[in-house]
């Protein structure tokens, strides 16, 4: 009896000791695989997102010929897509000559507008690739530029020569308000560039003769606030991050970039270019980490940290004639900054796509004569151009 009762317990405690160590055994195994699982999915996430980039676009070149083209940056075989004549423009005198326009990333174009460095800026429907309004913002030849507000509503025209800023209506293609920034002898301040901020209630204008930057009201023209820089400094261009936080401002007189708050234009630091480089152009990178500064006297990109404001790089872009940079500017998708290369309108001009995971040359796209301003636009709105408005490319077209 004894006997049988023992051996009854014993079965029993086998079981209950086999039981709990399985249970043991599942509970520490299930937290193992579920970490495991999460890991690899957050690791597949980043590595996808750092390492994608966006190709889906074209450009829309307006040369110094007065031809527009619509080009792949991509293809080197297919680069040149269709060509469409715009204006007729000698290629004899200065004022065939088109400075900037920016384009926020994103805004659909109804209307580019073309500006010229005689005070006259074209307006161009880009459904027919006709000029449908001109407007003649000052007389004088000298630098003018373009800027489209974040919305795509407005566009704010800057005449350094007259000293004209004015903001145009981009569906109605009317005057919404029109300032004149000079003195009281008459003299111009040259306001050569106008940039709106992030939000787009302000627009950030360097007053180079008046050495000021000038933050003015974008409904009304309105002055906000002036910031006084060096005597002799010359604000000639500037550029505010995607954030709102900062604009850099390419100074002429002393070839330096100084970089201020947003929006009490507090001095946060000041850049010396290398080697006698003369800043011109510059443009954020999307995360704010590092400003991009293209030089107008040499092909070469200098890349400055925002963190500590100073030139960590230099990345040398191919050699054309004459050296200088006109323009940089991000590409749709932020993969790239894109840069203008004037050269000349008998020997040609480039664009250069800098990768901005890399900071390094990626792409370049060699062109028969000079550029004045580049557009990015949609690969759809590009076919659509190429397919019912423009001509198709002419080997060996040199416009």
């Amino acid at each position: 009896m004894n006997y049988k009762f023992l051996l009854i317990i014993g079965i029993i405690v086998i079981l209950l000791v086999g039981i709990g160590a399985a249970y043991i055994m599942l509970r520490s195994s299930s937290p193992s695989t579920t970490t495991t699982t999460t890991t690899t999915t957050t690791s597949t996430n980043s590595t996808s997102t750092s390492t994608t980039t966006n190709n889906n676009f074209y450009f829309l070149a307006f040369t110094q010929k007065g031809i527009a083209q619509v080009l792949n940056p991509f293809s080197s075989s297919q680069s040149f897509l269709g060509f469409q004549r715009l204006v007729n423009i000698s290629t004899s005198v200065p004022t065939q000559v088109y400075y900037w326009e920016e384009v926020p990333l994103g805004v659909s174009l109804k209307y580019v507008f073309m500006p010229l460095n005689n005070g006259t800026v074209y307006v161009v429907n880009t459904t027919n690739f006709k000029v449908v309004k001109t407007f003649e913002v000052g007389k004088s030849v000298g630098f003018i530029g373009v800027s489209i507000s974040p919305n795509g509503e407005y566009a704010a025209i800057a005449d350094g020569p007259s000293g004209v800023v004015e903001v145009i209506n981009v569906q109605s293609l009317q005057t919404v308000w029109s300032k004149d920034f000079v003195s009281s002898v008459g003299k111009t301040y040259y306001p050569c560039d106008v940039r709106w901020t992030p939000d787009g209630t302000e627009l950030l204008i360097p007053m180079r003769f008046n050495n000021s930057i000038d933050i003015i009201s974008a409904a009304n023209g309105s002055l906000i606030n002036v910031k006084p820089t060096s005597l002799g400094s010359q604000p000639y261009m500037l550029s505010p991050n995607d954030q709102g936080t900062m604009v850099a401002v390419e100074f002429v007189g002393n070839n330096s970039v100084g970089f201020y708050s947003l929006p009490n234009l507090q001095l946060m630091g000041m850049v010396q270019m290398p080697s006698g480089l003369v800043p011109q152009r510059g443009v954020f990178t999307p995360d704010g980490k590092y400003y991009l500064e293209a030089p107008s006297n040499n092909n070469t990109v200098v890349v400055i940290s925002t963190s500590n404001f100073q030139v960590v790089k230099e990345i040398s872009l191919p050699e054309i004639s004459p050296a200088g940079l006109a323009d940089i500017e991000i590409t749709p998708g932020g993969s790239y900054a894109y840069v203008v290369m004037h050269g000349s309108v008998s020997t040609g001009g480039m664009i250069a796509l800098i990768s901005l995971s890399t900071l390094s040359l990626s792409y370049t796209l060699p062109l028969t004569t000079a550029p004045s301003i580049v557009i990015p636009i949609t690969q759809s709105l590009g076919a659509y151009l190429v397919n019912n408005v423009m001509l198709p490319p002419v080997t060996g077209l040199h416009c």
